[in-house]
């Protein structure tokens, strides 16, 4: 449960759920609108039983249960989260409640993994979701995508990533684990999971260079500490945008752009130049090679917006044919 210090915004309090958790199973209560006058409300409990672990990582572990004696069969995903680091710190998941609350409203169910409420016990703070039986992305590469599905992924990303900055909420941990699938290829649906380290935009201007900054391949220079950045919050959008860019290159070379720090830093200092001459050897298109290159700028404050990147013509049906000048010296919105 978050810290009780201040009063939870009102989205995470709504969004809280009556439960108790046993070693194999919970037991939530739920509410319902009932019949009459008499009994307005009706409570009912639901027994839901652990039924295998879907993933582990370094913010919790993510079980599968079924809800016993539920006709049709109920499935849900249950994300456990300890209240304490390992030095014993406690841990405010209020953001990450937050955004998740915010991001499972029903306009944007198309972009987002849906949260179906959280609860805290023990020691731990459990956070309900919607089940997708395909997994996410990274099971997916174990080699590189046709450019046309990277493409369509990338796109779907962007557009949950505009909800997201819009509304004032930076990710921070992009990465092929939190791409979940809903329809696999050639057709791709994704939607974007786990906000474990989300932020508004304003917290972010001591807190870029943290050892649990996301994943070292898909994280930004700026935090991870090997560039030089030190604008904090103001461009901390951009720490989104490099990510999705090496994700898009991870979709098409089945490699990392930079697999190591001796890589990246290279490239921070200027000895190295950008790999592009992997994506040719992919035969991926030179608005491709521009799309993945610009967004993986150095510098946070030449990274495009969100909405720059969506104009792209890489990102666009049907785009126009190809030149050797690059889209992004043309201006965008």
């Amino acid at each position: 449960m978050p810290r009780r210090a201040q009063p939870l915004p009102d989205l995470v309090r709504d969004s809280e759920i009556e439960a108790t958790v046993f070693e194999n199973y919970t037991i939530q209560v739920i509410h319902k609108v009932g019949r009459s006058a008499r009994q307005r409300v009706v409570r009912i409990e639901e027994r839901w039983v652990r039924d295998g672990c879907l993933g582990a990582g370094a913010y919790g572990i993510v079980y599968k249960e079924r809800c016993e004696g539920a006709s049709p069969s109920r499935v849900r995903a249950v994300k456990e989260i300890k209240k304490c680091a390992v030095g014993g710190e406690e841990i405010d998941h209020t953001r990450e409640l937050e955004a998740i609350a915010k991001f499972s409203h029903p306009r944007y169910a198309h972009c987002f993994v849906r949260s179906h409420g959280w609860y805290g016990y023990g020691d731990a703070v459990y956070i309900t979701m919607e089940y997708l039986e395909h997994g996410d992305l990274q099971r997916y590469l174990t080699r590189p995508l046709p450019e046309a599905e990277a493409r369509e992924i990338t796109s779907q990303v962007l557009e949950g990533l505009k909800h997201m900055h819009d509304n004032r909420f930076v990710h921070r941990d992009l990465k092929p684990g939190n791409i979940m699938v809903v329809e696999q290829g050639p057709n791709w649906w994704v939607k974007i999971a786990d906000f474990g380290i989300s932020k508004r935009r304003h917290e972010l201007t001591t807190s870029l260079q943290t050892p649990q900054m996301g994943t070292f391949a898909f994280a930004a220079p700026e935090a991870v500490g090997v560039s030089d950045d030190e604008q904090g919050s103001t461009h901390a959008t951009a720490l989104d945008i490099w990510s999705l860019g090496a994700v898009a290159f991870r979709m098409m070379t089945n490699t990392a752009a930079f697999p190591n720090l001796k890589e990246l830093s290279g490239y921070c200092s200027g000895r190295r130049s950008f790999p592009t001459e992997r994506l040719q050897a992919h035969a991926i298109s030179v608005h491709g090679q521009d799309f993945v290159a610009g967004l993986m700028v150095l510098k946070p404050e030449e990274r495009p917006s969100v909405d720059q990147a969506r104009q792209h013509p890489w990102t666009q049906p049907g785009s126009t044919p190809e030149t050797n000048s690059s889209p992004w010296a043309m201006d965008a919105v």
